[in-house]
């Protein structure tokens, strides 16, 4: 079953490949600013390569909502917008996406030192 959800993970990785980018928005209005996160170059099934797409988001957020402070829109402390655009991302995602992301926090990763 594991390498069922490997294969089907990389295809999915690979079949998403020519959407290189996702947008993030706070609100369905236009003049919202938004951000967009690619992530068309990573296997979200991968610990690692999720954890790179999580610190794209956390940067895309973090500048987005910071943007927000400046011009008075930010009714929330940043760091809970931050979280909504976690939030946001990952249910902008598509279907596998979301779950290869699933798969890789709930796997535990390994780190070994060469000697």
């Amino acid at each position: 079953m594991r390498k069922f959800i490997m294969s089907f993970t990389t295809v999915a990785s690979l079949s998403l490949a020519a959407v290189p980018v996702l947008g993030l928005t706070q609100a369905a209005n236009a003049a919202q600013p938004t951000a967009r996160v690619a992530y068309g170059d990573l296997n979200l099934a991968s610990p690692t390569q999720a954890a790179i797409f999580k610190a794209r988001v956390e940067t895309a957020g973090r500048a987005l909502c910071m943007a927000k402070m400046r011009a008075g829109e930010l009714d929330a402390p940043v760091n809970a917008c931050v979280a909504a655009a976690h939030r946001e991302a990952e249910q902008q995602l598509p279907k596998a996406q979301r779950q290869a992301l699933a798969v890789a926090a709930a796997a535990r990763t390994v780190e070994v030192a060469a000697k």
